[in-house]
């Protein structure tokens, strides 16, 4: 019998006040550098939004609460230009209003953030970018709007995002690049664990003759956790890519990864501790002006203790392949991916998970003002973890159906108006995880742009 156990929490709050002292040191660092040049014209775009919408599930929870709410958000947004050097600002914050669950009145989102590149020679470039993001119950979606876990807990997310990344072309078609990023997010709920996320990066890509290229790179993280064990992981991967004309492109890639949770609980050990050894071949093309398309497909090997992690010594395929085509008014592609990896995503660590997507997305330009936009995507997720180490996270398949549509009108240069609607079904093997939500928006945004 293995003993659990629960290790005393390592992350304190106020770290999250040196990341917001970092944030504002970075900013006036990056300001001062820019300023020291010849400054030219800068844009400063101040904007507002307007939301009205309707869901029948706000928030997403397991018993769904439907209303109508009410949003409005201020933000500005601002680009500066001198020789050598570029810096771009953003700040935003957005207050909800909600006409029957007054409960959820109140804050809704903030965001402040800089992106500077110092570009000294055609050969050299150095950036350095910060993003302090704080949403409310919103850690059940990825940045691109995909379902990833769904919890019990609530309250408010904060997340900083630093990035220092520095790139060297030596010649026409080399380079070689170092970036360093640290994550740092903490909940408002006490049941939800700060993490602290710090990875480092090398990529090295070099042309051995006029059709043949090569590509070697390696990673290292570490996943500081609140509550549970922290977990290291190391990536090394090399990438032989051949030419074939102007317009098609074929590779090969070897890779291999591994995973090691740093706990006196073998239990844990036993289901978080794992290599991969992955294989992919490909081919990219594009045919015209108007069609487009990839196609990669591979295979990816577990080495584990196959008692703790359903995913262990076996196999699974590994796909990535797309279409575009472009035509007159309008663009439609369509994909489908396959793929082995750990999900952690804003403190939730639910193991190795074996992830499916396919989609669609259409667009359509009516005028030079008014477009449509329609996505649909089908997800399946297979998490691996033994249930046994897995009792607070995702467990067995979820599959997740999505849909969305947009309408937008420039209404004027300074004014614009979207429609929108998402449908959202989660079926899970655990039915306390399923989740379902229709949701309309209509939006008017407005900016003014001037230059200073």
């Amino acid at each position: 019998m293995h003993k659990k156990t629960t290790p005393t929490p390592k992350l304190q709050p106020g770290v999250v006040v040196l990341l917001k002292g970092s944030l504002c040191l970075l900013a006036c660092l990056s300001l001062y550098l820019c300023l020291a040049a010849q400054a030219r014209a800068a844009i400063i775009t101040p904007y507002v939004t307007l939301t009205g919408g309707w869901s029948d599930n706000v928030r997403l929870t397991r018993v769904p609460r439907s209303d109508f709410f009410i949003k409005a958000g201020i933000g500005v947004n601002g680009d500066w230009k001198w020789p050598g050097h570029s810096l771009l600002v953003r700040a935003g914050a957005q207050y909800a209003q909600y006409f029957d669950l007054n409960d959820l009145d109140g804050f809704d989102s903030a965001n402040v953030g800089f992106n500077y590149q110092y570009q000294p020679s055609p050969r050299w470039q150095f950036t350095v970018a910060d993003t302090y993001i704080s949403t409310f119950d919103k850690p059940e979606l990825s940045d691109t709007g995909e379902l990833i876990t769904v919890r019990d807990t609530t309250g408010r997310v904060d997340r900083n995002t630093f990035t220092f990344k520095v790139l060297h072309k030596y010649s026409a078609y080399n380079s070689i690049d170092l970036m360093y990023t640290n994550t740092f997010t903490r909940g408002e709920n006490e049941d939800q664990e700060d993490t602290d996320f710090n990875q480092l990066a090398a990529n090295w890509i070099h042309r051995l003759t006029y059709q043949w290229e090569l590509a070697v790179g390696v990673s290292g993280t570490r996943t500081d956790y609140q509550i549970s064990p922290d977990e290291e992981r190391g990536r090394a991967y090399t990438r032989l890519t051949r030419l074939v004309g102007p317009s098609m492109r074929t590779y090969g890639q070897l890779s291999y990864a591994i995973n090691r949770a740093t706990s006196n609980d073998e239990l844990t050990e036993d289901s978080r501790n794992y290599e991969t050894v992955s294989l992919e071949v490909g081919v990219s093309q594009d045919v015209s002006r108007r069609l487009s398309w990839q196609f990669g497909a591979g295979w990816s090997m577990v080495n584990g203790n196959d008692q703790y992690n359903n995913a262990a010594d076996k196999g699974f395929p590994l796909l990535n392949a797309s279409i575009t085509y472009r035509g007159p008014k309008w663009t439609l592609t369509g994909y489908a991916t396959a793929d082995l990896g750990q999900f952690d995503y804003l403190g939730d660590n639910s193991g190795l998970t074996v992830s499916h997507r396919a989609g669609l997305s259409y667009t359509y330009r009516f005028t030079k003002f008014q477009d449509l936009t329609l996505n649909a995507a089908y997800v399946r997720n297979d998490y691996q973890e033994s249930p046994i180490t897995n009792i607070n996270t995702q467990q067995g398949i979820v599959d997740s159906y999505v849909f969305s549509a947009r309408y937008t009108w420039q209404l004027h240069r300074h004014w614009r108006l979207s429609l929108e609607y998402s449908y959202l079904n989660r079926d899970a093997e655990v039915n306390d995880d399923d989740r379902q939500q229709n949701q309309v928006l209509l939006i008017l945004y407005t900016d003014y742009p001037f230059r200073w």
